[in-house]
């Protein structure tokens, strides 16, 4: 698209975002021009994008001991630092992995304090997954030492859906498995592995690698991953991404992360104006406050968007001609962002209107770096380094991974941090505040081993019901998440909107098989109870959307439970039939 998009862009450049010390006790209060939401989670994360002051992570005591591998520009070590600041700990980055040396020059100068390697992870580490450590591997070892949370981000162009040439078998998709084989070797108590959703479609299949015996679980992790839509993690933008948690040892479900509320789920999401309405006014003839100088085809195309009010999408005709002579997809191409609806994607193209719906929503021209930066929830205090230019600055903030997403994310983790009982005192107790998150040690070897093999999915019930339904020519989808929320469905019928899930006796409070261990009883009754509460948020959630949810327990007798599903199908498929509507 740069053939018919060139873009004119500024040579000189000035920081516009600085480095400064704030006291570390400090707490990020709102600023008078904070957008009011009335939650008090929004006006700290506001807060904190909109400050100039650098905190003093490394200063505070009891730091969180941090790996961060293709750390880019370090908007997971920022995330990290940040969620262990607001619980009153320190951070000290024990490692830093980045080859890309413009990056890596960034991150040095945001974390001065860091341990950064600029080079290819392949060389630090080498080993074939579920091997014992080489000897450069060793020596890491001997170097970084205690390792509390593992970060990564490996290179996600290979799998992306924009790349038409080499996707799913790009040789960078590998490098997934090199952040996979630092987790055996340096042994984190929690590790984070971000990347595009379609790196579960790999060829190689590096997620199932990732998980399988010769990978995390191998090591001794509980593992879950899934997909994440981050607005709901406080992001202000249209981003979706594949997250990979991993747990050592059984003290917290990793499921129970990906499946944490955002904590602001009882408003609306955070739109663009909440997160740039105060720059309006922000604007230089050079450096990250200044837009990109458009080609004057395009000064053209972005006054029409502005000359009315609703105009947020270019018309077909005046589009250019590679994109007007042939039916493509690629609505939000030269599109005007709104005021009042997260943006789309934050890419390295955020400067060309070409590359995406990067016009700015009240102004004629693009985004600014700055603009754009706080869209990916880099703060202001995020020192850019006037003398890198707009090239550096374009990779950095569109492949950084939103510090908001890692704030809280790891939160929970964080809170286990001081917490989690290793095999080697596995006799301490866990306090009331952290019973209710981590699972206390099992009993005996045998419950161990029987709860350590307890499926999530495809279980025998749920295998008796799928033949079942296909004995009666039903056709269904399984293990499924529904409009994007982060809970999976047993069994799903999109067409009629039908949701069914067959309930385990023990997880879900049976009223007549279900009991309560005698051994960790309170923590139990507490983990049991939560589980119930789940499920009822889930069939309310599911309901006020349109859906029929059914529910199984695992005792059911499966023909029964079929038909049950058959009539409910065939009642839906009557009333679409009668109504004119087409289903399956």
């Amino acid at each position: 698209m740069a053939c018919c998009d060139t873009q004119v862009v500024p040579t000189n450049s000035v920081s516009a975002m600085r480095t400064a010390d704030l006291a570390p006790s400090a707490r990020l209060a709102p600023t008078a021009s904070s957008t009011a939401t009335g939650c008090t989670t929004c006006d700290i994360d506001q807060a904190f994008l909109r400050t100039t002051s650098r905190p003093d992570y490394e200063s505070l005591d009891d730091p969180i001991h941090v790996v961060d591998l293709f750390c880019g520009g370090g908007g997971l070590s920022l995330g990290v630092a940040e969620a262990a600041r607001r619980a009153g700990r320190g951070t000290a980055i024990a490692l830093a992995v980045e080859i890309d040396r413009s990056a890596a020059d960034l991150y040095a100068l945001n974390f001065p304090q860091a341990y950064v390697r600029r080079c290819n992870i392949a060389r630090l580490f080498d080993g074939r997954l579920g091997s014992p450590p080489t000897k450069s591997e060793r020596a890491l070892q001997a170097k970084v030492l205690q390792v509390d949370v593992l970060v990564a981000g490996p290179p996600c162009q290979g799998h992306s859906n924009l790349n038409n040439s080499t996707r799913r078998e790009d040789p960078r998709n590998a490098l997934y498995l090199r952040a996979i084989r630092a987790v055996q070797v340096l042994q984190p108590k929690f590790a984070i592995i971000e990347n595009v959703p379609a790196v579960q479609h790999d060829k190689g299949d590096v997620v199932g690698k990732a998980v399988a015996h010769l990978g995390l679980e191998g090591s001794g992790y509980s593992v879950a991953h899934g997909v994440l839509d981050l607005v709901e993690f406080g992001v202000p933008q249209r981003r979706r991404r594949h997250i990979l948690v991993a747990v050592r040892g059984q003290h917290l479900d990793p499921e129970q992360v990906l499946e944490s509320q955002s904590p602001c789920r009882d408003h609306d999401e955070r739109t663009v104006r909440w997160a740039i309405s105060d720059l309006v006014d922000v604007l230089a003839a050079s450096g990250p406050d200044s837009p990109s100088k458009a080609s004057p085809e395009n000064k053209i195309r972005m006054e029409w968007l502005h000359a009315a009010p609703g105009r947020t999408d270019l018309p077909n005709a005046m589009r250019p001609k590679c994109h007007r002579d042939k039916k493509h997809t690629y609505v939000s191409m030269y599109g005007r962002l709104s005021w009042d609806q997260p943006a789309q994607t934050i890419t390295t193209g955020f400067g060309s209107m070409g590359q995406g719906r990067f016009v700015h929503p009240s102004l004629p021209r693009t985004l600014t770096p700055h603009e754009a930066a706080r869209l990916q929830t880099l703060p202001d205090f995020y020192d850019m380094d006037e003398e890198k230019g707009r090239g550096a600055w374009a990779m950095v903030i569109g492949n950084a991974v939103p510090p908001l997403l890692a704030v809280h994310l790891v939160e929970p983790l964080l809170d286990a941090l001081g917490t989690t009982v290793d095999e080697a005192d596995e006799g301490a107790t866990l306090t009331a505040a952290t019973r209710r998150d981590r699972m206390p040690p099992a009993s005996s070897e045998v419950i161990r081993r029987r709860m350590k093999t307890t499926k999530r999915r495809d279980t025998k019930p749920e295998l008796a019901l799928r033949s079942a339904l296909v004995a009666k020519n039903l056709r269904f989808e399984v293990d499924c998440k529904i409009n994007g929320g982060r809970r999976k469905t047993d069994i799903v019928f999109p067409t009629e909107r039908v949701a069914i899930y067959v309930d385990g006796c023990f997880w879900h409070g049976c009223p007549i098989h279900g009991t309560i261990p005698k051994q960790n009883r309170q923590w139990w009754i507490e983990k049991l109870e939560a589980n119930k509460a789940r499920d009822r948020a889930t069939n309310e959630a599911l309901r006020s959307e349109g859906w029929r949810v059914l529910r199984f327990w695992e005792h059911h007798d499966a023909t029964a439970a079929a038909d049950e599903v058959h009539r409910e199908i065939l009642a839906i498929r009557g009333k679409a039939a009668a109504n004119g509507q087409e289903t399956d």
